[in-house]
């Protein structure tokens, strides 16, 4: 009974499961999906100030998402012509495979002109370059590692490159987000760096200020000094004027000893 019932409990899952494959049939569903998705791994590996969903450029075309490094953006796509593959694969005939490899190939080499042409936009504040996101590893592997779709070596990777497009799978833009995190991280020390120099000149400026102010107060104490001096041989000499009048002579104290009391 605990068999019989485990195993429905599967098919039901196995019927779930193929609901699910057939809702994501739909390119706008999958999209979506895939926009998702980007968005998580950019959520787990970047703060939020770093990257921004959906961005618009001047003429309102949108882009799936932009890494903000420095103050330039890097521009995301995740559109990838799936049909496309999945037609690709499920045939045996040698023959319609070639057919189907030549379409894919046309199909995904237009959607690399494509980003090419709408998201990489230097007078808009991006990068000279963007970054194509592939969602599935298998994908990214039979067509830009495996290299098991044209007679050349690692066409499309290299037609990519070519186009200022690098294509990314999630494991390898993990490890491009990292390397981001630790480039922000720089920029941060950097622009810290750049703010303590900016204090330490003013610091600098504030202590010529001092420097030329205690100069000055030097220039007055010297003054001062020299004026007391004269002042108290003038006492000295008033003093003995007046013991010579009196006879009486009167010791007055020193400068020091006034200083003391």
């Amino acid at each position: 009974g605990v068999l019989e019932k485990t195993a429905s409990n599967i098919e039901n899952i196995g019927k779930e499961v193929s609901s699910l494959q057939s809702i994501l049939q739909a390119p706008k569903l999958r999209g979506n999906l895939g926009e998702y998705l980007l968005e998580d791994l950019l959520k787990q590996v970047l703060p939020s100030q770093s990257f921004q969903m959906q961005h618009s450029f001047k003429d309102n075309c949108k882009v799936d998402a932009v890494i903000k490094l420095s103050e330039r953006l890097v521009p995301v796509d995740s559109k990838f012509p799936l049909e496309s593959f999945q037609r690709l694969v499920s045939l045996t005939d040698e023959n319609e495979r070639k057919v189907a490899r030549k379409e894919f190939l046309r199909s995904l080499k237009n959607r690399i002109d494509e980003i090419a042409g709408k998201y990489i936009r230097p007078q808009e504040g991006t990068f000279d370059f963007a970054l194509m996101y592939i969602p599935a590893e298998n994908v990214f592997y039979e067509i830009m590692l495996k290299d098991s779709l044209s007679d050349k070596d690692f066409e499309v990777f290299n037609y990519a490159i070519q186009s200022r497009i690098i294509p990314v799978s999630p494991n390898s833009f993990y490890a491009y987000l990292t390397a981001i995190v630790f480039g922000l991280r720089g920029l941060q020390i950097e622009k810290k760096a750049e703010k303590i120099r900016e204090d330490l000149v003013l610091v600098q400026e504030s202590f010529l200020k001092f420097y030329e102010e205690l100069q000055k107060a030097g220039r007055n104490l010297n003054v001062a000094h020299s004026t007391s001096e004269n002042v108290l041989k003038r006492a000295d000499k008033f003093n003995d004027k007046i013991g010579q009048v009196t006879c009486i002579q009167s010791e007055l104290p020193s400068a020091q000893e006034l200083i003391e009391k």
